[in-house]
């Protein structure tokens, strides 16, 4: 058997309407990919922007929730210092 030691042996026949389909369709294809190219870069904009959006809501609820527990903690421990007046004071008062 004989090797075709030309690289571009392949393509020595190929005519001039085959290479015209065959850039029509590289065109074809490269245009589509560059379309989906812009298309998903506009989608990784557009969910760049909600993640902004939703880490900035994220901070504010901490923050509310934050100011939420010092208030509570701040009531209960001004109930929890007068809960041990009352019930030593009252321990002191009974005798059996």
């Amino acid at each position: 058997m004989a090797k075709n030691t030309e690289t571009g042996s392949d393509f020595q026949y190929i005519k001039e309407d085959d290479y015209k389909t065959l850039i029509s369709i590289y065109q074809q294809k490269t245009f589509d990919l560059f379309n989906q190219n812009i298309a998903l870069e506009a989608k990784v904009a557009t969910l760049n922007s909600l993640i902004k959006e939703l880490n900035n809501t994220i901070e504010e609820m901490i923050k509310v929730q934050e100011k939420q527990t010092k208030r509570t903690s701040k009531s209960r421990s001004k109930a929890q210092s007068a809960v041990p007046e009352i019930t030593a004071s009252s321990e002191e008062g009974e005798t059996f």
